[in-house]
């Protein structure tokens, strides 16, 4: 027996104990609809298919994004798993994610300046950038004015309370349940105004145009399809610090859309196994 046939034999014995072992592990109803050749192709796609190209094409079946040419899913990996070790800045936070009463972002610092709160809050990194950024607004001859920025748990829960006596007892859209708020985070700032009638007034234009050079998206955008993704309605004053990178991949890849670029971090990249 000469040395290729040695090899194909190892082979076929190697796959077929694996398609045994494989069919055990399931009942008897799903072992019947594991065929012999489904367990081949699989050994054969670990064995010879590169790591890094089954993750890629993990990913973007996971994103919905498998029809990319093949340099933009070289690019969309990239951008992806860099943002592995950002995970604490790109929390979800939404009505199906919510935080827990005592939660409490780290590195938090806070600053103190004429028209602002009076005590405005933010992550350390979050509040450098806003600093650099309204400096180089005010270049431009625009004044930006964070009016609201980290909020506790408690503060939340009264806002959303008034918010539900003032409508009669039914939230606004505008207001989030505590828990469910990003400025919680740490992250989180409304600009200027909470009116959506001002949404183009110079704060928010340029806000809109510059946000994402400093690492800030904007967090509900307009439109049916961004307001139905994200359960709340456009926000033109709301701005999180996400970081440049995953502004980067928001724009290159999810159309500007912050919610749905975190839920496929959350679901895709922070929740896999190979990260854990």
């Amino acid at each position: 027996m000469n040395v290729k046939t040695s090899l194909l034999l190892c082979l076929f014995f190697s796959l077929t104990a694996s398609g045994i072992s494989a069919a055990q592990d399931k009942s008897p109803q799903q072992a019947k609809s594991v065929s012999f050749f489904q367990v081949v192709q699989e050994k054969l796609q670990s064995w010879f298919i590169p790591k890094h190209v089954r993750e890629r094409k993990q990913l973007l079946a996971c994103a919905g994004l498998t029809g990319l040419p093949q340099n933009d899913k070289k690019k969309f990996q990239q951008e992806s798993l860099s943002l592995r070790n950002r995970r604490d800045w790109l929390v979800l936070v939404d009505p199906q994610h919510v935080l827990p009463t005592d939660y409490q972002p780290a590195d938090m610092t806070s600053e103190q300046k004429p028209g602002w709160p009076k005590k405005a809050q933010l992550r350390r990194e979050a509040m450098q950038q806003l600093l650099v950024m309204i400096e180089a607004a005010q270049k431009d001859g625009v004044r930006l004015v964070p009016i609201s920025t980290y909020r506790t748990w408690q503060y939340q829960d009264g806002l959303y309370r008034r918010n539900l006596a003032q409508n009669g007892g039914k939230p606004s859209g505008y207001v989030a349940r505590a828990g469910e708020s990003q400025h919680h985070l740490g992250t989180a700032v409304d600009f200027n105004t909470v009116s959506p009638k001002d949404e183009n007034i110079p704060a928010l234009v340029w806000l809109r145009r510059h946000a994402g050079e400093y690492g800030f998206s904007l967090s509900f955008p307009k439109g049916t399809e961004a307001e139905k993704e994200s359960g709340y309605p456009y926000e033109a004053w709301h701005y999180r610090y996400i970081t440049r990178e995953a502004v980067q991949l928001q724009d290159d890849f999810f159309d500007g859309n912050q919610h749905k670029t975190l839920k496929f971090l959350h679901n895709c990249v922070f929740d896999t196994q190979s990260d854990k």
